[in-house]
């Protein structure tokens, strides 16, 4: 695939390519170099994590106990709704 570099530098990605990688309008890339061939990836956006997925975060493999049910549960659930707010 070959593509044209405009005067401001700029490049269309092939469809082909956005598709195979996820790109989407917003998506950010990043280039690396190295001996002379530059590499296209797609930075992958983290997402937050629950406070339910704590256990899991930390490879906790005992009962699941839900989160009301905690000594100040009710609070840390409310916080962390208003955190993600």
């Amino acid at each position: 695939m070959t593509t044209q570099v405009t005067s401001k530098g700029q490049v269309t990605i092939p469809k082909r390519v956005r598709d195979a990688l996820g790109i989407t309008p917003g998506s950010k890339v990043e280039f690396d170099l190295e001996n002379g061939v530059a590499r296209i990836r797609l930075v992958r956006k983290k997402t937050r994590s629950r406070i339910e997925d704590g256990p899991g975060i930390l490879r906790y493999s005992g009962p699941r106990i839900p989160t009301a049910d905690l000594h100040g549960g009710v609070a840390i659930k409310k916080a962390a709704e208003r955190a993600r707010r």
